[in-house]
């Protein structure tokens, strides 16, 4: 017999949800639930209980293979699946633009998709906020994202929108800054709002509207997958090694215009009481991909942490003063210089933004580990991340306070920091490292560093380290693994997972490394077509 049972109660696990929240959750007893993971109701479902094992894959399915696996085990025919069940896991095939009786079929899909929603926002008002799971408020989101989606295209067809204006240029404003814990956090809701084509398995149609809003208004086109955009990159992302990156420290800081110096200072106050004020480096130039040179060339000028995160929080306020004397955000006005670093002044960015090292960390045994970063950090708390991400350190003192004599040398230096503090693993572990590309991220327009590293440690050794000897433990809250095969990444690229922002691209690009660009690409089209 087929064990559906076992599969369900599997994903209940790896939801995090118990018997009980689960049934508050969709409205039903907690034997109920229970006796379908006891394999004590006939197959195929009938009635409420079909029902119910509908709702239960729509909200802890996180993708279409678990998908195709639930309908197999539970004998339900995709072929006698009604309207609302194809919307509710996922399975509808979109309505064509141009098709007859568009409107009419977009409004009736609203119609559903509203309904949807609405139970959905039921069970977490049941369950409660803070307990309702990452899995769930990804749906909600993809619902709304769904219904603004839908909403766009009846204004278009109702000639309520200027059929000139470009979609792009209605930017929802991603950025968030609350308060948890005491802390102000950024990006606190990034991953139930990321507006993104995360239901495309094209691999060059992964941008979001935010990264392809930012390119538009920097005049650049780039690769681009969710919210993190591709500055420069080495040659087929084979990887720059530690002789092949020159790195040049300035010893001062660089100028911001006058209207942002301005700006800190009056919002230095909201941050100053929460945060140590500790030293970081921000990108000044990089040599141009065309200049034909076998190594990157970088300048680093110094950065304290209140320069920039009193900015941070504000990038999407209307601050600032136009030339026409409209007020536009610190984004409008000086965003788009973050995708025009060059060698030269005037590919300096505007914008004081830090220097961010993000790894992926293979084990010896084949396996890229993701970890959820815990609820009180200030960046992107309960997202997961491909594998950790650094801040790279300049002379000064750190956030507990203590003297750093001489910060991070260079990229690897940081990354090799990162390894030691957040996971006890020694430089003498690493059996090589790779620094792949440029980035820039969308909401805090940092300078994202991708790193490869490669350990002699197996999966399991790595998460004792962490478990029993890491100092920064607890940046993180769980520790999960990922096979460093082309077809499980691929896989995993295209589940419902609450991303940190750079970690779909983070994994695309060390396919690239492993792989090659066309294998990749041709891996995602399979899954796409599949």
């Amino acid at each position: 017999m087929k064990n559906f049972g076992l599969f369900l109660a599997n994903l209940r696990g790896s939801a995090g949800l118990s018997l009980e929240d689960l049934a508050r959750l969709v409205n039903a007893s907690r034997s109920a639930i229970s006796r379908l993971e006891n394999n004590e109701v006939p197959r195929p479902f009938k009635g409420s209980a079909r029902s119910l094992a509908i709702v239960l894959a729509e909200i802890l399915c996180t993708s279409e293979r678990d998908i195709q696996r639930y309908l197999d085990l539970s004998e339900i025919d995709p072929a006698l699946l009604t309207e609302s069940e194809e919307m509710q896991l996922g399975l509808a095939s979109p309505v064509k633009p141009g098709s007859p009786n568009e409107a009419a079929a977009l409004e009736h899909r609203q119609q559903i998709y509203q309904s949807l929603l609405t139970n959905l926002e039921a069970g977490e008002t049941r369950l409660g906020f803070r307990r309702s799971p990452s899995i769930l408020k990804l749906k909600i989101q993809e619902y709304k994202d769904t219904l603004q989606e839908i909403q766009r295209r009846l204004d278009r067809l109702c000639n309520r929108q200027d059929a000139t204006e470009s979609d792009t240029t209605q930017l929802a404003r991603p950025y968030f800054a609350d308060s948890l814990e005491g802390k102000l956090v950024v990006g606190n809701r990034y991953g139930e709002n990321l507006d993104t084509a995360s239901i495309s398995s094209d691999l060059y149609s992964l941008a979001s509207v935010n990264a392809n809003w930012l390119m538009e208004l920097a005049d650049v086109e780039r690769f681009a997958a969710d919210d993190c955009i591709l500055l420069t990159n080495s040659r087929d992302f084979v990887g720059w090694s530690r002789d092949e990156i020159k790195t040049t420290i300035l010893s001062r800081s660089l100028p911001i215009p006058d209207d942002l110096a301005e700006l800190q200072e009056k919002k230095l106050s909201a941050i100053k009481d929460d945060y140590n004020n500790s030293s970081h480096y921000r990108l000044a130039s990089h040599t141009p991909s065309f200049i034909d040179l076998k190594r990157l060339e970088v300048t680093l000028a110094p950065l304290s942490f209140f320069d920039y995160y009193s900015l941070t929080l504000f990038f999407d306020e209307p601050l600032l003063t136009a030339l026409d004397g409209s007020k536009v955000s610190i984004r409008q006005k000086y965003g788009h210089t973050a995708l025009t670093y060059s060698s030269t002044d005037r590919g300096m960015s505007l914008i004081p933004t830090p220097i961010s090292i993000q790894c992926i960390v293979v084990t010896k045994d084949q396996y890229i580990f993701l970890m959820r970063r815990s609820s009180f950090v200030a960046f992107y708390p309960e997202h997961w991340s491909a594998s950790f991400e650094e801040t790279m350190n300049a002379p000064g003192k750190d956030r507990r306070g203590d003297s750093i004599d001489s910060g991070d040398a260079d990229f690897f230096a940081g990354a090799l920091r990162g390894l030691e503090e957040e996971f006890a693993i020694p430089a003498n572990a690493v059996e090589d490292i790779k620094v792949l590309s440029l980035n820039v991220e969308y909401l805090t327009l940092s300078l994202d560093v991708f790193t490869v590293i490669r350990l002699g440690l197996s999966a399991e050794e790595i998460r004792q380290r962490w478990l029993l000897k890491a100092w920064n433990r607890d940046e993180a809250s769980r520790f999960a693994l990922l096979s460093a095969d082309l077809d499980a990444v691929v896989d995993r690229l295209f589940s419902r997972t609450m991303w940190h922002p750079t970690s779909r691209m983070r994994l695309i690009q060390f396919l690239f490394h492993i792989y090659g660009i066309d294998e990749v690409a041709r891996a995602i089209k399979e899954k796409r077509d599949s």
